[in-house]
């Protein structure tokens, strides 16, 4: 049973709000893909989680509560990161290759790769003809080929 002043995140709100009071929820690339289990807002205000198992959590997301006018924005965190670069597409599609093949996640914008900090990887770097620098950023993985997000009906 739900403690009554327990704040529950119900689900993913479907039109803009702009009435309310919001609570800021900052959370990393792995905890934007868990829908379920307690958190704390960047207020210090418990909240749990109780969303339906699809789709995933984006920066800028506002979510529903049990509370009447209270929501919840999703805000992605600034991580530690290594940047990509090469001179040439082809190099890049190559790093692009191995770091998928040992199932590393990666952000892919035009002519840069964007990785998780992680000295194996930047031992892995080194065989290519790459520039790499660590950077903080908020980080948008790619989603892997088999994960099911939720679909809009409209």
């Amino acid at each position: 049973m739900s403690n009554k002043k327990e704040i529950v995140v119900t689900d993913w709100i479907k039109q803009n709000c702009h009435e309310g009071n919001f609570l800021n929820l900052t959370l990393s690339s792995d905890q934007r893909r868990v829908f379920r289990g307690k958190r704390k807002s960047d207020c210090n205000q418990e909240l749990q989680l109780q969303l339906p198992r699809e789709g995933k959590l984006n920066d800028g997301d506002i979510l529903l509560t049990n509370q009447k006018k209270l929501f919840v924005q999703i805000i992605a965190q600034k991580e530690n990161l290594i940047k990509i670069t090469a001179k040439t597409s082809i190099e890049l599609i190559k790093v692009a290759y191995h770091l998928g093949n040992r199932h590393v996640e990666i952000e892919i914008n035009e002519n840069i790769l964007f990785t998780k900090s992680d000295y194996i990887i930047e031992e892995l770097l080194r065989n290519f003809d790459v520039v790499y620098s660590k950077v903080e950023k908020k980080f948008f993985p790619e989603i892997g080929a088999f994960h099911h997000e939720k679909k809009s009906l409209s």
